[in-house]
């Protein structure tokens, strides 16, 4: 290689880091994608829960979509797909993408690390956790069910002055919220939602037994008020 070619090759630009996410780059394994799951479906039904009867909830839970223009260190923008985001107004169910210039930033995020994307999701200079908080996301968590990457199994930032300082948690070991009326734990290998008045919101596998438990116990109520009103007859 002549010199011209080596100063070819260092005048380049360096690509940034870390690259634009990835439909590919953001898979994970069974679990990675049952939190993601369970993430989505505890947030937004909290969010019906605390909302009245009638009007819209009051905020929305994503997964896995492209938000545009945020942001890397020396100023080029990257493309991220979080594996959960959280806005306070409704999201069109058609959208393909978000921008952070038309939307704004999400109020949450949480990324559930992997193998691929556990770096660029705890660096907080040069990763997401720079471009998050450059960005004006107020909270930022990265949990790893098993601890592999993440050997406390959460870490938690809140935005303070334009940058990330740490996110305890409450005495319950749950990660309360200031943006949204809810708490955040991760209980074993599993994700947990708790609502404002402390109910842990269902996950997947749950519904279907939900639902035949309070068809028993309705059913149960309901025989024994014709049981009493059969009482009442015979007793006059």
């Amino acid at each position: 290689m002549d010199s011209r070619q080596n100063v070819a090759l260092e005048s380049r630009p360096m690509a940034a880091w870390p690259p634009d996410d990835t439909e590919e780059s953001v898979l994970g394994t069974n679990l990675h994608q049952t939190t993601i799951t369970n993430l989505r479906l505890g947030l937004n039904e909290a969010a019906v829960a605390s909302s009245m009867p009638g009007q819209a909830p009051r905020w929305q839970a994503l997964g896995q979509t492209m938000i545009t223009s945020f942001r890397h260190p020396d100023g080029s923008s990257y493309t991220v797909l979080p594996d959960i985001f959280v806005y306070r107004q409704p999201v069109a169910e058609e959208r393909q993408s978000l921008s952070l210039i038309l939307d704004g930033p999400p109020v949450l995020i949480i990324e559930v690390a992997s193998e691929s994307t556990y770096e660029s999701n705890l660096d907080m200079v040069r990763g997401k956790g720079f471009s998050y908080a450059d960005g004006g996301v107020q909270e930022y968590m990265v949990m790893d069910p098993m601890g592999k990457y993440v050997p406390e199994g959460v870490r938690a930032w809140r935005l303070h002055e334009g940058a990330y300082i740490s996110w305890s948690p409450e005495p319950s070991g749950a990660w309360k919220s200031r943006e949204i009326d809810v708490m955040i734990a991760l209980e074993g290998a599993r994700a947990a939602v708790y609502s404002a008045d402390g109910r842990r919101q269902l996950r997947e596998g749950e519904v279907t037994r939900a639902l035949e438990r309070a068809r028993r116990e309705h059913a149960a109520e309901l025989a024994e008020l014709r049981r009493q009103i059969d009482e009442l007859r015979r007793g006059r």
